[in-house]
């Protein structure tokens, strides 16, 4: 499998890269269907999501990525997906991921190695940030160019 394309974070208005899909536990949490999303190599899932952690706590934003349907005459259509076609209340324009419980990887500095597959390239840092129910319960920040480990929270 390539490289994919990553899903986007903001934290203290900084967009980075984000190394995990918090998304795809959504569905699996709620029981639900994934959406046929258009895949392409580069973005096997079909869709990239924006997250922003606000006072520790981790939101959806967007969800950018097409889908296809089928019509009643069987014809397939493509449709945009949104973060209002998941969450159909014309009110949520973010939505707390209450759904989600796990690690959020999120690359720094210079790539050290790539890796043709999927987020296993490496970088210079990395921050790992621990969620529980869409909660930021710790954050740890590698540098691996200093062999140190910086704690916060």
């Amino acid at each position: 499998m390539a490289a994919q394309l990553p899903d986007v974070i903001i934290i203290n208005g900084e967009k980075m890269n984000l190394y995990s899909n918090p998304l795809e536990e959504f569905w699996i949490s709620r029981k639900k269907k994934r959406p046929a999303f258009c895949t392409s190599s580069i973005c096997k899932r079909g869709y990239v999501a924006t997250w922003e952690i606000t006072n520790d706590q981790l939101f959806l934003k967007d969800i950018d990525g097409n889908y296809e349907t089928q019509s009643l005459l069987l014809a397939k259509q493509k449709l945009k997906y949104s973060i209002q076609v998941l969450f159909s209340k014309p009110s949520d324009k973010v939505v707390k991921a209450e759904w989600y419980s796990g690690k959020l990887r999120i690359p720094g500095g210079n790539m050290t190695m790539y890796e043709h597959n999927n987020y296993d390239s490496r970088f210079e840092k990395e921050t790992i940030i621990t969620v529980e129910y869409g909660v930021v319960t710790k954050t740890v920040t590698l540098d691996y160019t200093q062999q140190t480990l910086t704690l916060i929270n």
